[in-house]
């Protein structure tokens, strides 16, 4: 796997919209999956994307220990 590689699946990950039906945080994570705004001309969702478990950084180690080992097709 090269370089670019990598980084494509890192970046893909933390741009990721995670599924706003079945998308249920723990660990003291919270979302609000009701609009705000809602009484404005502007209402909007939450559309949480990614992780806020890992950065960048924290993401492209994961992908790598991922890879780590995989066997050839």
């Amino acid at each position: 796997m090269t370089e670019d590689q990598i980084k494509h699946m890192v970046n893909r990950f933390l741009g990721w919209k995670l599924p706003r039906d079945t998308f249920n945080p723990d660990c003291g994570i919270s979302f609000d999956k009701e609009p705000y705004n809602a009484h404005t001309a502007h209402p909007a969702l939450y559309e949480p994307s990614g992780t806020n478990l890992f950065d960048a950084t924290q993401a492209d180690a994961m992908v790598r220990y991922m890879l780590d080992g995989l066997p050839v097709a």
